[in-house]
């Protein structure tokens, strides 16, 4: 038979039964388009919980911060983290392929230096967060600037007086349409310039009015920071970069163990905590697994049914046209071509249905992102997972293929006479 005569058969199969074929298609339709649709809404949620989250969240990442002493070891006088221990990470032989950056941070009540200009709709004061900081401090916590610019290399060395700004900080003191020149800080007896505006980085659920978050965070040169606020150079957290390696767990593990020993021989004393910054990440990513697995699997449930009401289609097919096939074997067609020709049917009806579903599945993807990106201010993306794309296709042609195999060999093990004689 040739091919052209397959189209035919299958062509005069959906044809001759409109209803019954768009019924059949939905399961696969259903099933397709929601392996693409849960695929593209988790990468974006996965996305979006990243965006907004408040740390910093790397696999490569481990955060030493200040611990309290041990009880046997209340009194005892030691040093606090400072920014010698930065260094001291960085020079050490052992540990010559890590990066150290530290950070210090200080609550202060803030106000907008005005030049004696009122503002009434602006509020004249606030609490806010001011935290030391690097050039690469913005990557390191997923920050962007959306208006001005960053901290550059030159602001640490020339201990420059400038600052980037939360977006709460810049709205609530000075206003979505002020101009980022010649705009000032003050706090306790300190003045600094402002030369760039972070963008919003909301909290999922809000945040209440702590100062943690960084919308309402003040970056500072980290030089400038210990000049204007910790001349002691002291700092709260010390982040270590490890670098990408196949091996990552394991080597965390012998970082922390050098880490600990290190501080140890300056410190004295335990009063400090190494820890693998991507632990928590690590149990979060898990939980997001699971539920992609599970949504994942009711999506192929959809197919499974797809896949009966195929079977039932191709059954129910099969004996309509049970004379059209005693007629075909009398003529000389072979139990091989019979039941080529109804696999093909079934497995046609199901690549249809999943072309269907996926371009149904992206469509709904988008629909819903665009909703969702205008709900949420703009930070949920539109993602489409190939992946899921050759999956659920995948998956559609092989539910047609499994389940018409059923029918396609009872109609070619049917009897030529007895199916001649079939009414």
């Amino acid at each position: 038979m040739r091919a052209l005569d397959y189209a035919r058969s299958v062509r005069h199969t959906l044809v001759a039964n409109r209803l019954r074929a768009a019924l059949t298609l939905l399961g696969t339709v259903i099933g397709a388009g929601s392996i693409v649709l849960l695929a593209g809404l988790l990468r974006s949620g996965e996305e979006l919980l990243v965006m907004s989250s408040q740390r910093a969240s790397e696999s490569d990442l481990l955060r030493i911060s200040k611990d309290n002493l041990p009880v046997h070891l209340l009194g005892k006088v030691v040093r606090d983290l400072n920014r010698r221990d930065e260094a001291d990470i960085e020079a050490s032989p052992l540990l010559s392929d890590v990066r150290a950056t530290s950070e210090a941070s200080r609550e202060l009540l803030i106000e907008p230096v005005r030049d004696g200009i009122p503002a009434p709709a602006l509020e004249n004061e606030m609490h806010a967060r001011l935290v030391s900081a690097a050039p690469d401090t913005l990557p390191l916590y997923h920050l962007v600037i959306e208006k001005g610019r960053g901290l550059l290399p030159d602001d640490l060395e020339a201990r420059r007086r400038v600052c980037v700004v939360g977006w709460e900080v810049w709205h609530r003191l000075f206003g979505d349409d002020a101009k980022i020149a010649g705009q000032r800080l003050r706090f306790e007896r300190h003045q600094c310039s402002i030369v760039g505006v972070l963008k919003s980085k909301p909290i999922l659920g809000g945040g209440g009015d702590e100062t943690w978050m960084w919308n309402r965070k003040i970056l500072l040169p980290e030089t400038t920071f210990d000049a204007m606020i910790t001349p002691d150079h002291g700092v709260n957290t010390i982040y270590v970069r490890l670098g990408e390696s196949p091996a990552l767990a394991k080597k965390m593990k012998g970082v922390e163990r050098l880490l600990s020993a290190l501080l140890m021989r300056t410190h004295g004393a335990q009063n400090f905590k190494v820890k693998s910054e991507n632990a928590s990440e690590g149990q979060e990513q898990l939980i997001l697994s699971i539920i992609k697995g599970l949504l994942l699997s009711t999506a192929m449930l959809s197919l499974l049914v797809g896949g009966i009401n195929i079977m039932n289609i191709m059954l129910v097919t099969v004996t309509e046209r049970t004379r059209e096939i005693g007629v075909r074997r009398a003529l000389g067609a072979t139990p091989r071509a019979i039941s080529l020709q109804f696999l093909l049917e079934a497995t046609f009806i199901a690549g249809v249905g999943g072309l269907i579903g996926v371009g149904g599945g992206i469509g709904l993807t988008w629909l819903i992102a665009f909703a969702l990106a205008h709900g949420l201010g703009g930070s949920f993306a539109f993602h489409i997972e190939m992946w899921a794309v050759f999956l659920g296709f995948g998956l559609s042609l092989s539910t047609g293929v499994i389940f018409g195999l059923f029918p396609a060999l009872k109609a070619s093990r049917l009897d030529p006479v007895e199916a001649l004689r079939f009414e």
